[in-house]
């Protein structure tokens, strides 16, 4: 009887405990829940904070090696002279370096210089768009916003002596926005024969689709290497057109520039694509030109 008694007192301990027991399991359950979300959380705020100082490190990184890249400004000092023009006013500042080339050389250098002039000294058009941008913007409320800024700068590489190759890179920064953007003109002159060089002068006929390639080829590696093209993409057929006459020459590489957003976003990858001669030196018309037999 009292070995009876004894059972039913263990089994009535036993079912007490199996009682209590999910009232703490769902008050543990809670804490836990309550302790991963805010967890989750902080590790959310976390990854976007450093998901945006890690897109205006890339940022600066991407436009560093464009600043400090390395040209024949001063190997070229003598025909080349760097002008500049600023204008600071209300609502924008306009801040400009170019190439003019020197005419006391050949008086025929007037060519290159009155293209730079026609295409990127029109302060007048650049002025009455930057105006019309901020019409568009609507701003009753007349809140003072910073100046609008166009700066425009160069690198100058020469090919042989008889060529020079110039990349006018035009910086944008409009009020409110985040980052500023880059765009690019490439303008490649030949200096004996006072003409420029376009895509169809400098390579082969019939060479587009193996450049165009070429180019995605480097960009696909670039993205696999991870390093600085995250968010990048292959080029369009579509914009290798558009971009096609948009690459300078030295005596190692053919590099073509690309704006903002064509491949990579503004704040990370790159600008140009290099492509070593060495690897595409038999679509290049110089190197495949027969020899005059006399």
């Amino acid at each position: 009887m009292k070995t009876l008694i004894a059972c039913l007192i263990f089994l009535s301990l036993i079912a007490c405990k199996k009682e209590v027991s999910p009232q703490k399991s769902s008050e543990q359950q809670e804490t836990e829940q309550h302790t991963e979300q805010k967890a989750e959380d902080t590790i959310l705020v976390f990854s976007e904070e450093n998901l945006e100082l890690n897109k205006e490190k890339t940022k600066a990184i991407k436009k560093e090696r464009l600043i400090t890249a390395k040209d024949d400004k001063t190997k070229l000092q003598e025909l080349v002279i760097s002008k500049s023009f600023l204008k600071e006013e209300d609502l924008y500042v306009l801040d400009y370096k170019y190439p003019y080339l020197n005419e006391k050389m050949d008086p025929l250098y007037s060519v290159f210089n009155n293209f730079i002039s026609e295409n990127y000294l029109n302060i007048e058009k650049t002025e009455n768009q930057i105006l019309e941008d901020k019409e568009l913007l609507c701003d009753t409320l007349k809140i003072d916003r910073f100046r609008d800024k166009r700066i425009i700068d160069y690198k100058i590489y020469s090919v042989k002596s008889d060529r020079i190759s110039v990349v006018l890179y035009k910086e944008n920064y409009y009020s409110g926005m985040l980052y500023s953007t880059y765009l690019f003109d490439c303008v490649n002159f030949d200096l004996k024969k006072h003409d420029f060089i376009y895509f169809d002068d400098f390579f082969e006929t019939g060479t587009e689709e193996e450049v165009f390639t070429t180019i995605n080829t480097i960009i696909k590696d670039g993205i696999s290497s991870g390093e600085l093209y995250y968010d990048c993409w292959e080029l369009s057929k579509g914009d290798f057109k558009a971009y096609k006459n948009n690459f300078v020459v030295n005596d190692d590489t053919v590099e073509f520039y690309f704006d903002d957003c064509v491949i990579c976003p503004s704040y990370t990858g790159t600008y140009s694509i290099e492509i070593p001669i060495k690897v595409i030196m038999h679509l290049i018309k110089k190197y495949n030109d027969r020899p005059i037999v006399s």
